[in-house]
């Protein structure tokens, strides 16, 4: 990576933000947009010669296409004569779902089901635009400043095709294994929207658990423990019925029988929370209201007390 080469392209290097297997991201501060961004920087000359043919094209030629207030948005894409391919994206100040649960513990579930269905919506709409993700975890989900989740990391994604009506399915293994679908792991020819379903089950049960809900130390137990749909539910923290059994649901051996995304928006846990949270932030509105004269006269109050009068208009460089 070289930060001159940024530079002279708009970018000032700010900080290393972490490093993947196919390349690293930095983040940077766009002078023409006067903000800062994330880059991943890969370098062709230092990954394998399949990402290279396959995935790499794959990913630009997607990543270009989308447009989804929750998933991360591409700015730009060049590359330098060392044959270094520059992916210019929105960044998400607020890290990973992952490094979140990390350092917070589990989400409340109404936290959760926010974010649940942001993935659902953004998911939803990849699915309509006949693309697969292949590796939804919880480390390629990102929290923007206003702790929207944002989906990132399209490296395995496919474009789909079709056949007499019918999705061509997919042969390549993809994904993390504790996010994996077992029918991937018994490596059977799998649906990869159906399969990006069973992942977002997992990210589910981590952002109300803070666990996964399957030990992946051993595949080959964890697929027999998966395919008799048996999912361990902690007491701690407790968590409702209608969520078990939504994740349940989600989480179901039988592609047949795991349940679809639109039918997960229409679920009775995802309706449920989502009205306690309307009713939540209309109630918390209705308090703020009060009388116009109190309005006015708190108005006043904090108007003198936040005033300095040797204090001008601030001089300081704005913050992003």
């Amino acid at each position: 990576m070289s930060n001159q080469f940024m530079a002279s392209r708009g970018y000032d290097f700010r900080s290393n933000l972490g490093k993947g297997i196919y390349g690293n991201v930095v983040s940077a501060f766009s002078t023409h947009l006067g903000k800062r961004v994330a880059i991943k920087v890969v370098d062709k000359l230092k990954v394998k010669s399949a990402y290279l043919k396959k995935f790499l094209p794959r990913e630009m030629e997607i990543i270009r296409s989308l447009n989804h207030p929750n998933i991360v948005k591409t700015i730009e894409i060049f590359e330098s004569c060392t044959s270094k391919v520059y992916v210019v994206m929105e960044l998400c100040v607020k890290g990973n779902l992952l490094k979140h649960i990390n350092d917070n513990g589990p989400f409340p579930e109404h936290s959760g089901c926010r974010l649940f269905t942001q993935l659902c919506e953004a998911v939803q709409y990849l699915h309509d635009s006949d693309v697969a993700h292949r590796d939804l975890k919880c480390e390629n989900l990102l929290l923007d400043k206003h702790d929207n989740l944002k989906v990132c990391d399209f490296g395995f994604s496919k474009r789909l095709t079709y056949a007499d009506g019918q999705v061509v399915l997919s042969k390549t293994y993809c994904g993390t294994s504790s996010y994996v679908a077992p029918e991937i792991l018994r490596s059977v020819a799998y649906n990869p929207k159906v399969s990006d379903v069973w992942s977002m089950g997992v990210v589910l049960y981590m952002m109300l658990y803070a666990s996964l809900p399957y030990d992946h130390t051993n595949i080959r137990r964890m697929v027999r423990v998966q395919t008799q749909h048996n999912i361990n539910f902690p007491n701690t923290p407790s968590v409702s019925s209608e969520a078990k059994e939504l994740i349940r649901s989600i989480l179901h051996p039988d592609i047949e029988r795991r349940i679809t995304i639109s039918r997960i928006l229409q679920s009775s846990w995802m309706l449920r929370r989502i009205e306690d949270s309307e009713a939540s932030t209309s109630n918390a509105g209705s308090e703020q209201e009060g009388h116009p004269d109190e309005k006015a006269k708190k108005h006043e109050s904090l108007s003198k007390d936040s005033s300095d009068p040797g204090e001008g208009p601030s001089t300081a460089a704005p913050r992003n």
